[in-house]
C-alpha cells in the first residue's frame, strides 16, 4: 500500500510528519511518499521526498496549491495524508473528484492561534479565525479520518467526523538514548523551539538579566526560528537585550542535533502565554525536555501546569512574569539536588507514559480501518 503525505508549511524532515509517522509507517511495510516544498527530491531511509518549488513567502503557500496536487495525483496513493489546514482544498478535492481516502492530521487550534497572530490586521482577527475554524470543520466530513494531538481537540472533530485517532505528538524514546553529564558549569537555560511573543521571548529577555545579576555565568540558549516582529518596542533595539541577559539567538537546528543541545543544558523553559492555542495544547518541549532528563521551569496553566505538578519535574511560575520566571531559574541554579530529583522524575515520567514508540500503533491502526473500508 502507498501512502502520500502532503504539506506546505512544515520541512519534509519534519519531526512528526518525517521521524515519527512517516518512519513509523515505512517500518509497517507501507511505500511513502512525502511532497513539499524542498530543493530536490531524494530518498532518505526509504522514503521519497517529491519536491514542489520552495516557498519564498507565506502567501506562496496558497499560489502553489495546484503544483502541489497535480504532484500528488500523479502519485496515485491508495491513502492521502494532509498537514496544513491550507491544504483543505486539496484534500476536498482528491476526496471528492478522484475518490481517495484523505486524512487530515491537525496539529493544533488553528483558529485560536490565527487570534494573535500579528500579520493579520487586529480588526479583521476574530472574523478569519472564526471563519477558518468554521471551514475547517466543514471540511472534516469529507475526509476519511481525522488525527488529533490531544481529546479536547478530538471531540470537537468528532462532531463533524466519528473515524480519527489521538495520536499525541510525543518524543520519540530512541532520540533520548544519551549519557546526561553530572554538572553543566555555567548554568545554560534552554529554550528549543520557534519562539515569539506568545511563547515567551519578551519575557525571557526581561528575567534573563535579573538572573545573571545573581548569576553572572549563566547564558541562555535559544535554539529554533525566533520572531521579533511582534515584540513591543521597547526591543527595537534587540541586540542589547540579548547581551545583558546573556542570550543566543541560535536559530533552527536540524534535528539530528537536537539531543546534543538537550545535553548541554541544564535548565529548560517553557515560559507560554496563556493564550487560546497554548491553553488547549500539549507543549512538546516540555516533554523533550523531560525525556532529556532536564529540570524544567513552566508557566503556570493548561497542561504545562498538569504535567508538571503531577510528575513532579521542575517549577511553575506566573505567565508573563518575568520576575517570577528569574526566580525559578535562580532556585534550580541555587539547589542542585533539587533539580536533580526534578530532572530524575521527568525522565521517569516520559518512559513511563510519554514516548511515540507507545502511540504509533494507532496510525497504523486507523489506516488498517479506513483502507479496509474501502476495500471490503
Amino acid at each position: 500500500m502507498k501512502a502520500c503525505i502532503l504539506t506546505t508549511a512544515h520541512s519534509p524532515f519534519d519531526e512528526r510528519i518525517f521521524h515519527k509517522e512517516a518512519r513509523s509507517l515505512t517500518e509497517a511495510g507501507y511505500e511513502v511518499v512525502i511532497v513539499a516544498p524542498y530543493e530536490t527530491s531524494l530518498i532518505k531511509e526509504g522514503i521519497r521526498i517529491q519536491a514542489v518549488p520552495p516557498l519564498s513567502a507565506r502567501a506562496d503557500r496558497i499560489w502553489r496549491l495546484n503544483s502541489l496536487y497535480r504532484t500528488a495525483l500523479q502519485e496515485n496513493a491508495d491513502i492521502y495524508h494532509f498537514h496544513d489546514p491550507d491544504l483543505i482544498p486539496v484534500g476536498l478535492r482528491l476526496s471528492r473528484k478522484h475518490g481517495k481516502p484523505v486524512v487530515y492530521d491537525v496539529h493544533e487550534y488553528y483558529g485560536d492561534s490565527l487570534l494573535t497572530r500579528y500579520w493579520i490586521p487586529r480588526p479583521l482577527r476574530k472574523l478569519v479565525a472564526r471563519t477558518v475554524d468554521l471551514l475547517e470543520k466543514r471540511a472534516a466530513r469529507s475526509f476519511a479520518g481525522i488525527i488529533t494531538v490531544n481529546g479536547h481537540m478530538a471531540e470537537l472533530f468528532q462532531r463533524e467526523n466519528p473515524e480519527g485517532a489521538i495520536l499525541h505528538n510525543y518524543p520519540l524514546k530512541r532520540q533520548f538514548e544519551f549519557p546526561r553529564p553530572e554538572r553543566i558549569k555555567p548554568p545554560v537555560i534552554l529554550y528549543l523551539g520557534g519562539i515569539n511573543r506568545e511563547r515567551g521571548l519578551e519575557i525571557i529577555l526581561r528575567a534573563m538579566p535579573l538572573v545573571r545579576a545573581k548569576h553572572p555565568e549563566a547564558v541562555c540558549e535559544l535554539v529554533g526560528p525566533a520572531e521579533t516582529e511582534d515584540l513591543g518596542p521597547e526591543f527595537s533595539q534587540l541586540d542589547p537585550w540579548l547581551e545583558r541577559g546573556g542570550v543566543h539567538l541560535r536559530g533552527k537546528i536540524p534535528y539530528e542535533q537536537v539531543p546534543g543541545v538537550l545535553a548541554q543544558s541544564s535548565i529548560a523553559l517553557v515560559p507560554l502565554l496563556p493564550t487560546l492555542n497554548y491553553r488547549k495544547a500539549i507543549p512538546v518541549k516540555l516533554l523533550e525536555y523531560m525525556a532529556a532528563g532536564l529540570p524544567v521551569v513552566g508557566s503556570r496553566f493548561g497542561y504545562i501546569e498538569e504535567i508538571v505538578e503531577k510528575n513532579q519535574c521542575g517549577l511553575l511560575n506566573e505567565p508573563g512574569d518575568p520576575e517570577s520566571l528569574a526566580q525559578d531559574i535562580c532556585t534550580l541554579i541555587e539547589n542542585p539536588q533539587r533539580s536533580l530529583n526534578y530532572a530524575k522524575n521527568g525522565w521517569d515520567a516520559f518512559q513511563r507514559e510519554y514516548t511515540w514508540e507507545k502511540e504509533q500503533s494507532k496510525l497504523i491502526k486507523l489506516y488498517e480501518r479506513i483502507l479496509a473500508a474501502r476495500n471490503p
